[in-house]
């Protein structure tokens, strides 16, 4: 009897010929599934670089500054640093933009001040804008803290004369901008011209579209408390 449970038990171990090979084309196969599981998640977003051709080309975006509300970055009540930052699209004719974005890091004894400043030509479709930046301009200097001075007066203006770093290089940046007429979007977090793989476009579902989904995600990253993603245009008095 127990020969009979042994042998039993060893007949079962055995694998049919070809199991092996089976069982490796299953998991080659569900590694692909997953694969393109995974694939098809992931949004196509290059159509945030350009604009179609075919679409028609008009010039209704107001001149102009377009400002992006900024908050203080620096942690709440701290008495050694602050971090301020401001952000401006200024439309300066019907095809030229200028992108400014400057950083005052505020110490105890010193100010340190960064400003980039990208140029460029710009197209609009409608709702759509597309800012092609052709060249950056980058500022940065440091200087002491005058004793008694408020942080929030120092980010009233550029602080140096004098810059340690001052450098214009070509550069290469396209996104687009849904405009609303009133505030840019961009569909992409983009911020001194680094960018973070998140924004309205990552939560929409077709290009170049106002379906449910991107009014959700624009209403979202539009109203957030912390860097929102909107520039809204400033009325001159």
């Amino acid at each position: 009897m127990v020969g009979k449970i042994l042998f039993t038990s060893s007949s079962n171990k055995k694998q049919k010929p070809g199991s092996i090979g089976s069982q490796k084309k299953f998991v080659f196969f569900l590694l692909v599934a997953i694969g393109m599981g995974f694939a098809s998640c992931t949004p196509k977003l290059g159509w945030i670089r350009t604009l179609p051709s075919s679409f028609p080309r008009d010039q209704d975006l107001p001149l102009g500054f377009y400002d992006r509300p900024t908050e203080k970055k620096s942690a709440m009540g701290s008495k050694s640093f602050h971090l301020f930052w401001k952000e401006t699209i200024q439309i300066v004719s019907d095809t030229e933009f200028k992108k400014t974005w400057r950083e005052w890091k505020v110490y105890e004894d010193h100010l340190q001040f960064r400003q980039i400043i990208g140029k460029g030509q710009f197209e609009k479709s409608k709702d759509w804008v597309l800012l092609s930046t052709k060249e950056v301009n980058t500022k940065e200097c440091r200087v002491e803290k005058i004793p008694n001075l408020k942080a929030k007066r120092l980010i009233q203006k550029i602080p140096c004369e004098m810059f340690s770093l001052d450098v214009t290089k070509k550069y290469q940046h396209n996104l687009v901008y849904y405009y609303d007429g009133k505030s840019l979007y961009p569909l992409q977090y983009e911020s001194g011209y680094e960018e973070a793989n998140f924004g309205i476009a990552w939560e929409s579902d077709e290009p170049y579209t106002k379906t449910k989904l991107f009014e959700i995600a624009k209403l979202k990253y539009g109203k957030k408390e912390f860097q929102p993603h909107v520039y809204h245009h400033v009325k001159l008095d």
